[in-house]
């Protein structure tokens, strides 16, 4: 062979080398080389969602008390609402019977039948003689005039020691010491009454006493005596017959409770089979008007919630919307923000007994920036501690004669005004810049890097 030969062998021998010297340098490059996945910032205000647990809430609850089981009691027999349903007036709550009325009805019928008997009996008695007169008439205001100063002068006195105000037994010093002590206004207003209260007391005691010197007014002792028996008698019949059709009244309204209104039944106090005295509440209605709303707890969250706030609440196809309707301290301690409880998200919820039933619902409030800023993925935000942020951008480069063109990663500074989930917003404009979002391996500052490839 010839030297010229021989360096042309040589010549091709050294090509393949450098060439697979490339090619594995390449290889090696590739390998060591972290991959990154680029990402472009944009404009805009941040938005981040923060699951909240919303327990339905009735900020105007009304309480019945059934009054009349007071003298009636009763004993439950059905229930018919559960809490949570909707009720309208007049709808059946729950049926009752009215302990021992059969007994109460007779002992009631007996006694009418007995004082009817006695006034018979004081009328036969007494058939000659006048059944009424003007004294007794007179005797009788007094009586009422009696009765009407003596509930108004302890109404005065009970008011008056409410306020650390003792009255003496005298009425003249009443007003004098009220003023000295400086009485409220109702108090003032009750020893008024108790003034005036006497004056009438006064002036009927007297027109009584004044019947005895009237010659026209003058009656026996023994027909005064019958006539007040007479009044009594009658006046106890009247009262008998008064608590029977209390009684008849009472086996009506409590035999089947009804709703006064149309609302949500927030609580059944009474239970079946149990007895009801009218001591404490029997139910717990929201009326129409008094709309129940949604309430969570955000006393604990880093964020500030606003009153429009968006909320929002994932449903089997769609997302439905509400808003914060108000944010309020209560007086737990806590604070917390109402929400309008939709009828999409009440639908959602199962329904109003569900939900009083499950005790609260998930929720999303929507926190939004208040300014527009550039937004970039929140996996592309680093920190070195002590608000050191920083992201990656790429950089490219371009090569000489003997290595290729590529990117290198370049550490940049930026400032974070507001983080969410999915992105964070700065100060620094990057709109231009690819930002690195993540890597395969940890990156150093003018290292290469390669692009993410399918």
């Amino acid at each position: 062979m010839t030297k010229k030969g021989k360096a042309l062998k040589w010549l091709l021998i050294l090509g393949v080398v450098v060439a697979l010297c490339m090619y594995f340098s390449k290889t090696i490059q590739t390998i060591t080389t972290p991959k990154v996945k680029l990402a472009q910032a944009s404009s805009g205000r941040i938005e981040q969602k923060i699951e909240l647990a919303a327990k339905p809430y009735f900020p105007v609850k009304t309480e019945v008390t059934l009054k009349k089981a007071v003298d009636t009691p009763i004993t439950v027999d059905k229930r018919y609402v559960t809490p949570g349903l909707y009720v309208e007036a007049g709808d059946t709550l729950f049926t009752a019977r009215v302990n021992d009325y059969d007994t109460k009805e007779k002992e009631l019928r007996d006694k009418y039948k007995e004082t009817a008997q006695k006034l018979i009996d004081l009328d036969i008695a007494n058939r000659k003689s006048s059944k009424q007169s003007k004294r007794n008439d007179l005797y009788d205001m007094m009586l009422d005039a009696q009765e009407v100063l003596a509930t108004a002068e302890s109404d005065a006195r009970l008011a008056a020691a409410d306020e650390g105000i003792d009255l003496t037994f005298d009425q003249e010093t009443w007003a004098a010491i009220a003023r000295q002590k400086e009485a409220s206004q109702s108090v003032m207003a009750l020893i008024a009454k108790a003034a005036t209260a006497k004056e009438s007391f006064q002036a009927a005691r007297e027109a009584f006493y004044n019947s005895y010197e009237n010659a026209k007014l003058r009656i026996t002792d023994e027909v005064f005596k019958y006539i007040n028996e007479r009044n009594a008698l009658s006046k106890e019949m009247q009262e008998i017959s008064d608590d029977m059709v209390k009684l008849l009244e009472a086996k009506q309204t409590l035999s089947t409770v009804k709703a006064e209104s149309a609302g949500y039944i927030v609580t059944l106090d009474v239970q079946e089979n149990t007895v009801y005295d009218g001591r404490t509440t029997a139910y717990t209605i929201a009326k129409k008007e008094d709309a129940p709303i949604l309430r969570a707890d955000v006393t604990d969250l880093k964020k500030d919630v606003e009153a429009g706030a968006r909320v929002e609440v994932a449903g089997d196809y769609e997302t439905f919307r509400s808003e914060v309707k108000a944010v309020v301290d209560d007086t737990d301690g806590r604070r917390y923000a109402e929400i309008e409880l939709t009828s999409d998200l009440l639908r959602t919820a199962g329904g109003m007994a569900k939900l009083l039933t499950n005790g609260s619902m998930d929720v999303s409030v929507v926190f939004r920036s208040r300014k527009s800023a550039t937004l970039i993925p929140a996996g592309a935000l680093r920190s070195e501690g002590d608000g050191n942020d920083y992201v990656f951008v790429a950089e490219y480069t371009y090569g000489g004669f003997l290595s290729g063109g590529g990117m290198v990663a370049r550490k940049t500074s930026v400032t974070v005004i507001d983080r969410g989930d999915k992105a964070v917003s700065i100060q620094e404009d990057l709109k231009y810049q690819q930002i690195i979002e993540r890597a395969d391996r940890s990156l150093e500052d003018g290292k290469p890097v390669m692009e993410y490839t399918d």
